[in-house]
């Protein structure tokens, strides 16, 4: 069965740490979509972090887009789902984070960004880092108190080191247990509700688009696109490291040294071994 859906994470699959993207991911990509082969972007991002990438690839306005690890899928303009935080669970959150020194919460709604910083944390590389992912028009909250509770679609507390990140889960309130927890680069805490992830996101989407699991190559290379990858019957997990998390038996791994063209290593993958043909 010829795949229909191409589903690609964006950071460390598409872009680089810097969020550029390689010429080779660029070409493979392009002739992917002259095809007629359909593309989703399935990402931990904010839906104005996308824009840019969308716009360097070609994609147009009705590309599907999964959004804040599974928590809203667009078609267009069109929350064709959406998986939020209940206000309690998004309290409970703000509430042990923000009381954590050296961490920033950021709350994601649809359309907004909230945000607020715990000292000590180097202001300057925050705001660096916050613009990587395209997190410019920023509402910062002066206190905690302020911080949006309502439509929260996801909760990303941002540290300055891994240690800092593994520190907060260490500490991760038994009442907040059945919330999501997955890390995308290794500063990173991301909380979704207990029932989001990228791997239901893409489920449902290719549900809406009736496009079966056999039909899929998903490419992703952190822990939370594993969902995702273990849903299509086709994927790729993009190496970075010697260390690789536990992963399907079906994922195939790239080899060494293609952790900035990841997307066009896969693309070349499917294709050689039949699942792709055009």
């Amino acid at each position: 069965m010829s795949i229909k859906l191409i589903a690609l994470d964006i950071d460390g699959t598409v872009v680089d740490a810097d969020n550029n993207i390689s010429p080779s991911n660029k070409e493979a990509i392009k002739k992917v979509l002259e095809s007629g082969i359909r593309i989703a972007l399935v990402t931990g991002r904010h839906r104005d972090g996308v824009k840019n990438v969308m716009e360097v690839l070609g994609l147009d306005f009705k590309t599907p887009l999964v959004l804040n690890n599974g928590a809203l899928i667009y078609s267009g303009d069109h929350i064709m789902w959406k998986d939020f935080l209940t206000a309690d669970e998004a309290d409970g959150v703000i509430k042990f984070s923000t009381k954590i020194p050296g961490v920033a919460t950021t709350v994601f709604q649809p359309d907004d960004i909230h945000l607020h910083c715990n000292l000590p944390m180097d202001h300057k590389w925050l705001i660096e880092r916050l613009e990587v992912f395209g997190m410019r028009d920023i509402k910062v909250a002066e206190n905690p108190e302020d911080l949006t509770r309502e439509d929260a679609a996801k909760i990303m507390l941002i540290t300055e080191s891994s240690e800092k990140a593994l520190e907060v889960y260490e500490m991760w309130p038994e009442r907040l247990s059945n919330l999501k927890r997955t890390r995308s680069y290794p500063y990173l805490c991301e909380i979704n509700s207990g029932t989001c992830d990228k791997g239901r996101g893409l489920k449902v989407l290719c549900e809406k688009l009736r496009i079966l699991p056999e039909e899929v190559l998903a490419v992703g290379d952190g822990e939370s696109d594993i969902p995702m990858l273990s849903y299509a019957k086709h994927a790729v997990f993009v190496r970075h490291f010697d260390y690789l998390p536990k992963l399907p038996s079906h994922v195939t791994v790239t080899p060494e040294g293609y952790h900035t063209e990841g997307a066009a290593w896969a693309i070349e993958w499917a294709k050689g071994a039949g699942h792709l043909t055009y």
